[in-house]
């Protein structure tokens, strides 16, 4: 089935299981579209799209890996936010 017009549009929850994706440019054309779009809509998922990139571009500079523990906190942040939680970073 084609469908014309417009894509139907992502919500909060959506955008954040496809976050990570978007921002290390792993996703399609389409959806960066989608997400872009709610980004541009939506504070809250806005600062944490910002969030995101801040985290990404330090970590892009720091020459030696970060300790397992440390790793493994920012994947557990990443987790509840993709999740829709609002806990704060550990």
């Amino acid at each position: 089935m084609i469908r014309f017009g417009r894509r139907r549009r992502l919500n909060c929850r959506e955008v954040g299981r496809l976050l990570q994706s978007y921002l290390d440019n792993e996703d399609s054309s389409g959806t960066r579209e989608q997400i872009r779009a709610h980004l541009d809509d939506c504070r809250r998922c806005g600062l944490e799209a910002e969030t995101y990139r801040r985290i990404l571009e330090s970590l892009a500079g720091h020459s030696d890996p970060l300790p397992e523990a440390s790793l493994d906190r920012l994947r557990s942040f990443g987790r509840a936010l993709a999740a829709g939680g609002d806990q704060a970073a550990p």
